[in-house]
């Protein structure tokens, strides 16, 4: 049997020029925070500045995949990029915390458009040339991985020299560069039909879109307000809306939110509880430990920048690891591995880190707190994998993506509130605690499995 070629090397490479640039914005921001903070004003609204880039891209990646399917993938790829460059001309220029938070609100929105835009324009492809997608799907992996693992080294020394302003203009020649290569590489969408404003409002659920982001915005209303006393009644408006948005969703015939799909696969569910718990922890350390490093250590950017590189190198020896791993274990040992390398880290930042540390054990602790994620994530994708049917495939992807968009959000809310100024440590004792009880909580749920008998 003929064995099919790939998809071009230069197309893919073009989609993937577009795909690093969320990964990049989410990254090179930590650490620019503190310089952000000290123009604007420190405090829990900073939550806001690292939240708002994943709130739009929460709802941003599913709607542009819908997008796609009606108008073309390369179309929406590119106005992606040029939302993207908007974002960016305007970001610097920001007169106050509230404009800076609604540019990465736009900044989100242009950057979550590439990666369900390539998936499309990959598969589209694919089954025109037919041909294999791995290769570009491998490139698509790499692309977003380098930039998140190189963001904070890469951003340090620009924040250093040209002031925080540098995170945004650093889009505007990777935008022009992948303006250049998508329209020389990649073909133009096919001919469609016109597609009429009530098509494409049926399409995108906007009633669901909006019940998502208010409940999601009043959970984190209720989590910044905790130490002001007055969280229960956002709490209790989010519960509100949770319960609305769910009657509707399970009413509609294509909701934003597919709780049918939850509801009847308990795998399904349990695993997108996982990548939010997961991704809490994960984006704690990497939005917490460089304002930490920063605020409380005395280093500069570029030297929090440096520190933070044993977090994301190991982070991705863990995924090659857990990788060759996972053809020969259960995925509930990759979980197992990874929650318990959660509890170790967190209770070590909690306990032995602390504004005096030798510099020796800080690279220790944070290449502990890069273990889990490459095992976790790889679990967690595997049993994701198993648990739904082919054509349920890209649904359970956009649930399990927007899961990870949730926990990133709410790991900002936790860092913004645990770094609060006249802690003694800094704060670093309760990032610490909060990984270890989260990766306790995985730890259990993990063994039970286990015990069990379940796939996880």
């Amino acid at each position: 049997m003929r064995t099919p070629a790939g998809l071009p090397a230069a197309m893919s490479w073009a989609l993937g020029s577009g795909t690093i640039l969320q990964g990049l914005n989410s990254a090179i921001l930590a650490v620019a925070l503190v310089s952000i903070g000290n123009q604007f004003g420190h405090g829990p609204a900073m939550a806001w500045v690292v939240s708002a880039l994943y709130l739009s891209a929460a709802v941003s990646s599913p709607t542009g995949g819908r997008l796609a399917d009606l108008y073309g993938p390369r179309r929406l790829y590119l106005t992606g990029l040029m939302i993207t460059l908007l974002a960016s001309v305007l970001g610097p220029f920001a007169p106050s915390l509230e404009w800076l938070v609604a540019d990465r609100l736009l900044l989100g929105m242009g950057t979550a458009l590439q990666f369900p835009t390539a998936m499309a324009i990959i598969r589209q492809q694919a089954e025109r040339l037919d041909a294999n997608p791995s290769g570009a799907l491998g490139v698509i992996a790499v692309c977003g991985q380098t930039t998140a693992a190189l963001g904070p080294s890469v951003g340090g020394p620009i924040v250093v020299l040209w002031g925080w302003q540098a995170i945004f203009w650093v889009n505007v020649p990777m935008v022009a560069n992948s303006l250049f290569w998508v329209l020389r590489h990649v073909p133009p969408d096919p001919a469609r039909t016109r597609t009429g404003l009530r098509s494409t409002l049926r399409a995108l659920d906007p009633v669901g879109l909006v019940l998502f982001v208010v409940t999601l915005t009043l959970l984190m209303l209720g989590l910044l307000s905790l130490e002001q006393g007055g969280a229960w009644g956002w709490f209790a408006g989010a519960v509100a809306a949770g319960i609305v948005l769910v009657t509707w969703s399970v009413r509609y015939p294509s909701p934003f939110l597919d709780v049918r799909l939850l509801s009847g696969n308990p795998l399904l569910w349990r695993t997108c509880v996982r990548a939010i718990v997961t991704y809490v922890s994960f984006y704690t350390i990497f939005y917490g430990l460089p304002q930490w490093l920063e605020a409380s250590r005395g280093l500069d950017p570029a030297q929090a920048g440096l520190l933070m590189f044993p977090v994301f190198g190991v982070g991705a020896l863990s995924t090659l690891v857990a990788s060759r791993l996972g053809s020969r274990v259960s995925p509930r040992v990759l979980l197992l591995v990874g929650s318990l390398a959660m509890v170790i880290a967190g209770t070590l930042a909690a306990t032995v880190v602390g504004t005096d540390a030798p510099i020796w054990l800080l690279v220790l602790v944070g290449a502990l707190c890069g273990l889990p994620n490459g095992f976790n994530n790889l679990g967690n994708q595997l049993i994701l994998h198993a648990s739904v049917h082919g054509e349920q495939a890209g649904v359970a992807s956009g649930l399990y993506r927007t899961s990870q968009y949730i926990g990133a959000a709410l790991a900002a809310v936790l860092a913004a509130s645990a770094l609060t100024p006249g802690r003694g440590d800094g704060g670093i004792a309760i990032l610490g605690c909060s990984i270890a009880v989260l990766g306790g909580c995985l730890l259990l749920a993990a063994v039970v499995a286990l015990v069990r008998g379940r796939s996880a």
